[in-house]
């Protein structure tokens, strides 16, 4: 057992970084539902209040990433390493920031109707949160480490999916381009949404390790 571990196990553990995280957690599945349901409606007037309603919840993301690295300046035993936490923290409030950044040029880019691959992924995006909100309350215990292990191959396995339907997005968006515009500004807005999936991807990583050398 390293120093660092039997120090966790000796003293008092400071949960309220579990509390922390998963309140980020739950922040960005929120902005994930939202994000899904409003471009759904496929009505650029609801666009928006979409990026409004958003910006409240990339701030809410901001708050918490702020409080838990102050929170680390001033612990000195954490209940999962340093390195680990701050990784999660960055790496949730990131997906809040990818879908932000896709709201804020579907207003920048006049964006009226969209194509069918963005809604696919992101589908995929909720589901995905849906899954990281369950690995990290999963780290409080860490009881149940099979179950752990699917739910990390589930992300793999939805991020994969994006990733593809990425691809076919672009292929599509290239094949007969009309409007050299509109195929930039797609292009864009394909790359922004995927890379959220991707930073899920990083966070069930992340869990992975931590929960391998805390067995």
């Amino acid at each position: 057992m390293s120093l660092n571990a039997l120090m966790r196990w000796l003293k008092p553990r400071e949960m309220v970084f579990f509390d922390l995280l998963e309140a980020a957690t739950a922040n960005a599945y929120q902005a994930a539902q939202l994000f899904d349901r409003e471009i759904r409606s496929n009505d650029p007037a609801r666009f928006a209040e979409l990026r409004r309603q958003m910006k409240d919840l990339e701030h809410i993301g901001d708050d918490f990433t702020h409080e838990i690295i102050d929170r680390l300046n001033q612990t000195f035993v954490t209940p999962l390493e340093r390195e680990d936490i701050m990784a999660l923290a960055h790496a949730i409030d990131d997906v809040v920031d990818k879908i932000h950044a896709v709201c804020e040029r579907l207003i920048l880019y006049r964006i009226g109707s969209v194509m069918p691959a963005f809604t696919e992924i992101s589908s995929i995006i909720v589901e995905s949160a849906g899954e990281m909100l369950f690995l990290i309350r999963s780290l409080r215990t860490m009881s149940n480490q099979k179950e752990i292990r699917d739910r990390i191959r589930r992300v793999h396995t939805l991020e994969t999916k994006a990733d593809s339907i990425y691809h076919a997005g672009l292929a599509q968006i290239f094949e007969n381009p009309t409007d050299p515009i509109a195929l930039i500004k797609w292009k864009e807005l394909l790359e922004q949404i995927e890379e959220a999936t991707d930073k899920i991807e990083l966070v069930a990583k992340v869990v992975g390790s931590t929960v391998m050398r805390n067995a």
